[in-house]
């Protein structure tokens, strides 16, 4: 007789996730690292979430623990991610998992207190990142973040103070009076790059034109500041990509003085950084040109925007920006 292959029982199934976070209190480097790559690119359920969450938490616990920050930081891309969801499903079973994920967070608030103010400045960073996506934390968190203020003085972690204050509270008087102080010159390039970032997703049109500045600056020369920037833990590209992106949040009209700037940047920018860049130009000089046109030149600066993008991107690249066929990318990047 034949026997059957048995599947997981869904008890086993749920074991999964919990069986990989408890593998990274193992004393070996390598396979801590390759879990922890599983754990952050898998794509897991609410309730896988959940588990996950609450096995992180006790492990963070243990003070001896090596490379805490790394667990703290997929316990932030947790939260980042039930923020993310939770505007965008309201089925019962979803919304049970998430509330599921949500208390499962919520339960290491008090240790998110503590680590806040942890001896290790990468520890600090991630914890304030973690922080800044648990607005159902925001009393008790808000008056420490502030006091922290006045307190940190390692470079990264005050900028990650200017992302957490501004996500968690940017409407508090409190934080939008403190925010434009970390623009001025005697703070160190990262924490006014992180406060210009901060203020411009919050402002937006009412950014301080300084923050415009300083991301126009981070634009012309990132070598200054590109190291410390690809270690925030919400850098999504580099820091000339990611400057690019922001600078689409702004009226135009603020933008004008960008220009030489971004046809500059252009010329040497790798893959993204050039499509981004591309997307602020084709912003800030053809905002009058119905999107599905042919990209005509009228004036000298449209010109200039066209011939760039004609020499410094390819056909691919042209292709993803302006959302058209190979063939049809010429046509529209004519700059007759």
């Amino acid at each position: 007789m034949k026997s059957e292959k048995k599947t997981p029982s869904e008890a086993g199934a749920l074991a999964a996730p919990l069986s990989l976070v408890q593998q990274l209190a193992w004393n070996d480097l390598p396979h801590r690292s390759a879990i922890l790559y599983r754990l952050f690119k898998s794509d897991w359920s609410e309730e896988d979430k959940a588990t996950i969450a609450t096995a992180l938490l006790n492990l963070l616990r243990q003070p001896e623990l090596p490379d805490r920050a790394a667990l703290v930081l997929l316990l932030a891309e947790l939260a980042r991610d039930r923020c993310d969801r939770s505007a965008l499903s309201s089925a019962e079973g979803t919304a049970s998992a998430q509330e599921s994920l949500r208390r499962a967070l919520l339960q290491g608030l008090p240790l998110y207190l503590e680590l806040v103010e942890a001896p290790e400045p990468q520890l600090r960073l991630h914890s304030l990142y973690l922080s800044s996506w648990l607005p159902e934390g925001c009393k008790q968190l808000l008056p420490l973040l502030l006091r922290r203020l006045e307190e940190e003085e390692e470079p990264r972690a005050r900028a990650g103070l200017a992302f957490a204050l501004a996500q968690l509270a940017g409407d508090q008087p409190s934080v939008r009076t403190r925010l434009p102080a970390l623009l001025k010159a005697h703070e160190a390039p990262i924490v006014r790059l992180g406060a210009a970032s901060a203020l411009t997703r919050l402002l937006r049109a009412e950014a301080p034109q300084r923050a415009v500045r300083l991301l126009v600056r981070a634009i012309a020369s990132p070598q200054a500041i590109a190291s410390d920037y690809d270690a925030l833990p919400w850098a999504r590209n580099s820091v000339v990509a990611d400057s690019s992106d922001l600078l689409r949040l702004l009226p135009r009209r603020r933008l004008q003085f960008s220009l030489p700037v971004l046809l500059e940047a252009l010329a040497t920018a790798n893959y993204y950084e050039a499509l981004s860049l591309a997307r602020t130009l084709l912003y800030v000089g053809f905002s009058r040109q119905p999107p599905d046109s042919s990209l005509q030149a009228t004036t000298p600066t449209q010109q200039a925007i066209l011939t760039a993008l004609r020499l410094n991107l390819s056909a691919w690249q042209a292709s993803e920006l302006l959302g058209a066929s190979a063939s049809e990318t010429g046509a529209r990047l004519s700059a007759s």
